[in-house]
C-alpha cells in the first residue's frame, strides 16, 4: 500500500510497541488516474493531473519543518498516459488500500503522537442510509481510483470513524486537509479542472451518484452512528453557520476543507505547465510563512487571503480547535535556497542547483542575493530575480529579470525562492470566445478591442495568454456586454458589465482589470518575517449592551466567527480589539476591503474637505490596549456584503493612506498621499511597484526591514439581515 520511501504493510490488528517519544504520522493520499467510470447521471470522474505533485510537496514541506520523528505514507495514481496508473498496485489508492492504510494508521498510533492526513483528488456524495444523522440525505465520500471497478467510496462516516478512534481511543492530536470538492459546476477556462464529477444530464444533481454499491462501512453501522454522534457531541454549537458538512464540527481534531458545499475545489495549471490544488498551493504558502508555534487560525486568515486574492468563488473552510498550534508540533524554520552554479552573461540566463528531483517547475522564480547573505528579508540587497524556464534532473536555467545588472550577480551565490511570500504584480489575462452566442455577435473584433486596449494600456501589469491558468477572463454575454470572470469561468461578483457600444468601452475594462489587481495585491499583503505579529493579539469584540456611539469603546465580549466570518446585522456596531504586548508604541491603520471593490479607511477616519489627511494612523502605547468602534451597514436590495478589516501595525512612521481605492465603478484614483512621506513607508515597496507608469516586476515581497518592523492582519466580517 506504500510507495517505496515507505515500508511494507502493517496489520490493523498488530500494534507497534510504544515509542520513547511522540511521532508525528502521516498519511498523504494523491489521486490523479481515474480508471473508466460513468455514473447513472451521465457523470464521470475525470482524470486529474495536480493530486500526486500536491502530496510530493506535502511531503517535501512537512520532512523540513516538523521536528519530531517522522512516519510518513503514501497512497499515489499518477496519470502517466497509460491505462493503469504509475507505480505499484500495492501503492494505487484503491478503496481497499486506503481503508488498510488507514487501519494500519490506527493501529501504529500511540498515545501523544500526532496524525495528519492529506487528501487530494475527487469528492462525491451518495444517499445515506443514516438519515437520523444526516437531514439532508447524503454521505460525502471521497472517490478512489478504482470507482469505476464498481468499488465504493470512503464515506464521511468512515473518516468520522478513524477519528473518533485516533483522539478518543489513541489519545492523538489529528489533523486532515481535503482538497477535493462535491459540489458540481462546469468550468468556462483554460488549464482548470474541478475535483468533483462533471458532465451529467441537465436537470440531474452532478456530483450525486445513485449506483448500487455496497453500503456497509469500515466498521459496523452501529460503531460508525456512534463515532459521528461523539464527535458531533463535543462541538461548539456552529454547525448551522459551518459551510461545509463533511464531518461534525467537534473540538478533537482540525479539518481544513477546499471550499463551501455548494462551491467548487479547483486544479489549476500555471503557464510552466504544472498543477496543482488551490488549496493545496494556498495551505503551503500559508506554511511556509509561519513562525514554530503559529495557530491554525493564523494560517487559516493566510489561506482564505491567498485564495480569495485570486479565486473568489472558492472559499476554504476551517472546523475545529482553530487555536491548536499548526500540524500539532513544533516547526523548524527552512530557508529555501539554490545556488548559482553558472552564469551566461550575453544571454543574460543563470544556472541554479535547483532542478526536478528538488520539485522546480518551469516559472519559479528565485532572488539572487550576495554571496555569504543570511539576512533574506533585505530584499533591496538582491541583485534581481531570475525566472526558471529550462529545468534539468539536479539543476535548472533561469532568466534574469529586465533591469537587472547581470554583473551583479556571482557564482556560488544564493537563490531564494521567491514565489512564497510574494506578492504578484503581472496578471495574465485570457480573452475567452464562446460558442453559445448567437453569430451577429462580433466576438472577434470586442475582444481584439480589449486585448488592445491591454497591450497599450496595461503598464506591464497585464499580459494576454491562451494557456496555463489566467489570473481573469473577459468574455462577452448575450446581451452584447462585456464581463470579467474568475480563472473557471465565473463572473466576478459586483464587478459589473460593460456594453460593448459604450464610450471607451475597451478601456474601461482594463481600468477594472487593474483595479482588480491593486485590490487584490493588497488584499494579500502579510509580513511572514515580522516577529512583530506575536507580539500583537487583534480581535472582534461586541460592546456592552447599553453602549452608544457618544461614548468611548470599552469593555465588549469576543465574537467568535461563524465559519469564515463574523456575522452582524446591518446599522451595527464592533469593536477592533488591538492589544499591544511588546515594549514599544505600535501605530494602527484599519482599512476596508468592501466586496464593492473598494479600499477605505476606517481607522483613522478621513479628515473631511482634505486630500491628504493630518493624522495617518493612531497609536497603541506599550503593554496596552485600544478599542476601535466600526458600523457596519448594508446597501439598498442588499441580503448580504463581505467585508475584509486589514489591520496595519508598524513600529515606525508610515503612510497608509495611498492603500485608499473607490469602488469598481467609480472612476480609478490614485494615491491619496504624496511621496515625500514615502521614506518612511515600510510598504514602499509595493506602493512604488504599484504605482509604477511601467510595470517591469513580475512580483514584489514587501517584507519588513531591521528598525521598520511591520505586520498586517485581517478579519472578516458578513453584513445580513436575520
Amino acid at each position: 500500500m506504500n510507495d517505496q520511501r515507505s515500508s511494507g504493510p502493517h496489520d490493523a490488528r498488530m500494534s507497534e510497541p510504544r515509542t520513547s517519544s511522540p511521532t508525528f504520522r502521516a498519511l498523504l493520499i494523491g489521486i490523479d488516474f481515474y480508471f473508466r467510470n460513468s455514473l447513472p447521471n451521465g457523470a464521470t470522474y475525470l482524470s486529474l493531473h495536480g493530486c500526486v505533485s500536491d502530496v510530493d510537496r506535502v511531503e517535501k514541506a512537512l520532512r523540513a519543518r516538523v521536528t519530531m520523528p517522522h512516519d510518513i505514507r503514501t497512497l499515489l495514481s499518477s496519470n502517466v498516459g497509460d491505462e493503469v496508473p504509475g507505480g505499484p498496485e500495492s501503492a494505487w489508492p484503491t478503496y481497499k488500500n486506503m481503508k488498510a492504510a488507514l487501519d494500519g494508521l490506527l493501529a501504529r498510533t500511540q498515545p501523544g503522537d500526532h496524525v495528519y492526513i492529506h487528501y487530494s483528488g475527487h469528492g462525491g456524495r451518495v444517499l445515506t442510509k443514516f438519515t437520523d444523522l444526516k437531514p439532508g440525505g447524503f454521505d460525502e465520500t471521497l472517490v478512489p481510483t478504482d470507482i469505476g471497478d464498481g468499488s465504493r467510496y470512503l464515506r464521511d462516516l468512515d473518516l468520522a470513524y478513524y477519528l473518533d478512534q485516533l483522539t478518543r481511543n489513541n489519545q492523538a492530536t489529528v489533523t486532515i486537509v481535503l482538497d477535493s470538492c462535491h459540489s458540481g459546476g462546469a468550468t468556462r477556462g483554460v488549464s482548470i479542472a474541478t475535483r468533483c464529477a462533471t458532465g451529467a444530464r441537465e436537470g440531474t444533481d452532478p456530483t450525486l451518484d445513485t449506483a448500487e454499491r455496497p453500503t456497509d462501512g469500515v466498521a459496523p453501522d452501529d460503531e460508525l452512528f456512534a463515532a459521528w454522534t461523539r464527535l458531533a457531541a463535543t462541538g461548539s454549537g456552529r454547525r448551522a453557520a459551518i459551510a461545509t458538512t463533511w464531518l461534525p464540527e467537534a473540538r478533537d481534531y482540525v479539518l481544513l476543507a477546499a471550499c463551501r458545499d455548494v462551491e467548487t475545489a479547483l486544479e489549476v495549471r500555471s503557464q510552466g505547465g504544472q498543477s496543482t490544488g488551490v488549496l493545496t498551493a494556498a495551505f503551503l504558502e500559508a506554511l511556509e510563512g509561519l513562525s514554530k508555534d503559529q495557530t491554525w487560525k493564523a494560517l487559516y486568515e493566510g489561506v482564505l487571503a491567498s485564495v480569495h486574492g485570486k479565486y473568489p468563488s472558492q472559499t476554504p473552510q476551517l472546523l475545529g480547535q482553530e487555536e491548536r498550534q499548526v500540524l500539532g508540533a513544533e516547526l523548524r524554520p527552512v530557508v529555501h535556497t539554490a545556488r548559482v552554479d553558472g552564469i551566461d552573461a550575453p544571454n543574460r540566463n543563470v544556472k541554479l542547483s535547483a532542478g526536478l528531483v528538488m520539485g522546480t517547475p518551469v516559472g519559479a522564480k528565485f532572488g539572487i542575493y550576495p554571496p555569504g547573505t543570511t539576512d533574506f528579508t533585505q530584499v533591496n540587497l538582491r541583485a534581481g530575480v531570475a525566472t526558471v524556464f529550462k529545468v534539468m534532473a539536479v539543476e535548472s536555467w533561469a532568466s534574469l529579470e529586465e533591469g537587472a545588472a547581470i554583473d551583479a550577480v556571482a557564482l556560488g551565490a544564493p537563490a531564494l525562492l521567491e514565489d512564497l511570500g510574494s506578492i504578484e504584480l503581472r496578471r495574465a489575462v485570457n480573452l475567452f470566445h464562446r460558442n453559445d452566442l448567437p453569430p451577429e455577435i462580433d466576438q472577434d473584433r470586442a475582444l481584439g478591442a480589449v486585448g488592445a486596449e491591454i497591450k497599450a494600456r496595461g503598464r506591464g501589469f497585464l499580459e494576454l495568454v491562451s494557456g496555463g491558468t489566467p489570473h481573469y477572463q473577459v468574455a462577452l454575454d448575450k446581451d452584447r456586454r462585456y464581463e470579467i470572470w474568475d480563472p473557471s469561468g465565473e463572473p466576478i461578483r459586483n464587478v459589473g458589465t460593460v456594453a460593448i457600444g459604450a464610450p471607451d468601452a475597451a478601456k474601461v475594462v482594463v481600468d477594472r482589470l487593474i483595479h482588480l489587481l491593486r485590490y487584490q495585491a493588497i488584499l494579500k499583503v502579510a509580513d511572514p518575517t515580522s516577529g512583530l505579529k506575536d507580539r500583537i493579539r487583534i480581535e472582534l469584540l461586541a460592546p456592552p449592551q447599553g453602549w452608544s456611539e457618544s461614548r468611548p469603546p470599552e469593555g465588549g465580549t469576543v465574537i467568535e466567527p461563524d465559519g469564515d466570518a463574523c456575522v452582524i446585522e446591518p446599522d451595527n456596531w464592533l469593536f477592533v480589539h488591538v492589544v499591544n504586548e511588546s515594549d514599544s508604541p505600535v501605530n494602527i491603520a484599519i482599512v476596508d476591503l468592501g466586496d464593492d471593490w473598494g479600499i477605505r479607511a476606517l481607522e483613522p477616519p478621513p479628515p473631511e474637505g482634505h486630500i491628504l489627511p493630518t493624522r495617518r494612523y493612531s497609536t497603541v502605547d506599550a503593554r496596552s490596549e485600544a478599542r476601535f468602534a466600526l458600523q457596519f451597514f448594508l446597501s439598498q436590495g442588499r441580503a448580504s456584503s463581505l467585508d475584509v478589516i486589514k489591520i496595519f501595525a508598524t513600529l515606525g512612521d508610515a503612510d497608509f493612506w495611498w492603500l485608499l481605492h473607490t469602488s469598481i465603478d467609480s472612476p480609478v484614483t490614485r494615491s491619496l498621499a504624496t511621496r515625500d512621506t514615502a521614506a518612511y513607508d515600510a510598504l514602499f515597496r509595493l506602493r512604488e511597484a504599484l504605482d509604477a507608469e511601467e510595470n517591469t516586476l513580475r512580483d514584489v515581497r514587501p517584507r519588513s526591514a531591521p528598525g521598520e518592523e511591520w505586520t498586517a492582519r485581517q478579519l472578516r466580517v458578513v453584513t445580513r439581515r436575520k
